[in-house]
């Protein structure tokens, strides 16, 4: 059975082939990768989520599509991704969301549902998200996860904050 999560208004579920015209219109915009160093066209939106369906092949999990429970509008993608970071291997809450569903609080939402997903069910001590220094917005969404900043690394030849909540012992 594919995986899905649900919260209140959203489900995260495994990216299909059918979804690359979302994916790829989602990485084309200027707005949403603003913080990377380039949009990405279509054949480079192919290989984004070829490397996606891998993860779930290889790790069990990755990005997830996400929609509306609603009408299944697709939002953007949050998941948790296994990242080498300075030559460790760790977990890490992702999320990119198209502009139009900014500030409307999915991105702490889906994010929150990843993360009680990781300490609870795969019972992980610790998650992190990478987040470049002016990407004031994610920085406010995994504040809102109780996640800190801990330290300055370098990912993918671009600084970027490592911020990390712990697993309460209650999680």
């Amino acid at each position: 059975m594919p995986f899905q999560l649900f919260t209140p208004r959203l489900r995260l579920r495994e990216f299909v082939p059918g979804d690359l015209d979302f994916l790829a219109a989602l990485l084309a915009s200027p707005q949403v990768m603003r913080f990377y160093p380039h949009c990405c066209d279509r054949t480079e939106a192919l290989s984004w989520l070829d490397r996606t369906l891998m993860r779930y092949q290889r790790d069990g999990q990755g990005f997830w599509l996400a929609e509306l429970v609603e009408d299944h509008t697709p939002i953007g993608q949050v998941g948790l991704l296994w990242q080498d970071v300075e030559g460790q291997c760790e977990p890490e809450i992702g999320y990119m969301l198209d502009a139009r569903f900014w500030g409307q609080g999915y991105a702490t939402e889906a994010a929150s549902a990843v993360r009680d997903l990781a300490f609870g069910e795969l019972r992980l001590p610790y998650v992190i998200s990478l987040i470049r220094p002016d990407n004031t917005p994610s920085q406010a969404v995994a504040g809102r996860l109780g996640m800190t900043p801990q330290r300055n690394v370098t990912f993918h030849d671009l600084p970027h904050q490592l911020y990390q909540v712990q697993r309460t012992h209650s999680a």
